[in-house]
């Protein structure tokens, strides 16, 4: 499989197409890791204890369940139908941690953290 390049270019925006979806469906979830894998792509999120806008209850931290999943794949399917073109940047670490911060991605940080070489790469998907 990872001789595949179409393979894993698919896997890997399957991959940010999820969180696009998740973050879209859940304002409030935060992207932690999401690569290919063997087998297809993940992410894990974190979902921080907030407050809800309407009656000021807490709401705590949580994992999706099932019936959010089914929210998530709608909304991929509604990102994939829009033909969104995908982009890849090459970028500076200075430039990365910039774009990282603005977005509000703590764990993105950690990860920029650990990759050792530059450029770093950034991929987006159409103007979100």
């Amino acid at each position: 499989n990872e001789s595949d390049i179409d393979l894993l270019k698919l896997r890997h925006t399957s991959a940010h197409v999820m969180a696009m979806a998740v973050q879209q469906t859940f304002p409030e979830a935060q992207t932690t890791i999401g690569p290919w894998i063997d087998n297809g792509f993940y992410y894990d999120f974190y979902f921080p204890e907030t407050t809800d806008e309407e009656t000021g209850e807490v709401v705590p931290s949580r994992k999706l369940s099932d019936q959010d999943l089914k929210k998530v794949k709608k909304a991929m399917d509604k990102i994939i139908s829009k033909n969104y073109p995908i982009t890849r940047e090459e970028v500076s670490r200075e430039e990365a941690k910039r774009r990282i911060e603005e977005i509000g991605e703590p764990f993105k940080l950690e990860i920029l953290d650990s990759i050792k070489t530059e450029p770093i790469t950034i991929y987006g998907i159409g103007e979100e």
